[in-house]
């Protein structure tokens, strides 16, 4: 049973200058003073739409996966299933560094994508551009069909129930679950879609996302984020046209960002011809 919750999100366009005018309002707020009329007003445009986010009922670390696993009428103990699977991650690390993609079967597979700055000159790239390294989850068959089997309950998110808790102990009758609109996205209490929750004090940042040309392709998976969340976008090009890479010189596509700053990423897309070839096989050193 998956258990999920209801969430409000902005789904505007300009989600930067909207967060950006909500900091304005709240630190003119703070200061005493009132907040200035064309921040109001671009407050006032922002749209939401509701969203369902999953809410994890437990975490299974590897001892807990492992008792499962044995409780399945394994051979093996607890004990030597936890040891088969932390070998099994130190493993994966090491031939992952060592430039090997992992394939297990049904689960999929692992292999890594870097993030580096862009330069003009293909000569002036080395090493030191590369900013990042990240893993990357392909999964398997019977991960892509999850849909079919799932069974969905609806539960208060996490952000809620926080406020409940605090109600009750406060001795009061009524809860307010309702955000203040011209407050920015990290006092508004909705879940990221990590469903980690967002309690109050949770930083959230913009990541915005288009195509520097709309008739090549699309981009999906912008949006207003908690920090820490792992995020994918996805550069979809049209009939005729490959993606080339975004704006800051990153070439990979989807792109997993661990949501950390506000970001604004333009996807370029260009012909075969305009690219110079076909994508790229194996590497042998």
């Amino acid at each position: 049973m998956i258990n999920y919750s209801i969430v409000r999100r902005p789904v505007n366009s300009n989600l930067f200058e909207i967060n950006a005018a909500k900091g304005r309002i709240k630190a003119a707020r703070e200061a005493g003073r009132e907040p200035a009329a064309e921040d109001l007003a671009i407050v006032a445009t922002e749209v939401q739409y509701a969203f369902g986010v999953a809410q994890y009922t437990d975490v299974m670390d590897i001892d807990k996966f492992a008792r499962h696993i044995a409780s399945h009428g394994c051979v093996y103990s607890r004990a030597d299933i936890s040891a088969i699977l932390n070998m099994a991650v130190d493993c994966m690390r090491e031939q992952l560094l060592d430039g090997k993609k992992i394939r297990l079967g049904d689960l999929g597979d692992f292999a890594v994508a870097i993030s580096s700055t862009g330069v003009k000159d293909p000569a002036q790239f080395g090493a030191g551009n590369i900013k990042d390294v990240k893993v990357v989850w392909t999964a398997g068959q019977q991960f892509m069909n999850l849909m079919g089997d799932a069974e969905f309950n609806l539960v208060a998110s996490r952000a809620a129930q926080a406020k409940v808790i605090k109600a009750v102990k406060s001795g009061e009758t009524t809860v307010d679950l309702q955000p203040d609109p011209t407050t920015p996205p990290e006092d508004n209490g909705t879940d990221g879609p990590d469903g980690d929750g967002g309690q109050t004090g949770t930083t959230h940042y913009t990541v915005s996302v288009s195509p520097a040309d709309a008739a090549r392709g699309s981009v999906t998976g912008g949006g207003s984020f908690a920090q820490g969340t792992s995020v994918t976008i996805t550069a979809v090009p049209a009939s005729g046209y490959k993606f080339s890479q975004w704006n800051d010189g990153d070439s990979t596509n989807p792109r997993t960002l661990i949501v950390d700053k506000d970001y604004a990423l333009v996807a370029t897309f260009e012909t075969a011809d305009e690219q110079g070839g076909g994508e790229d096989g194996p590497t042998f050193g």
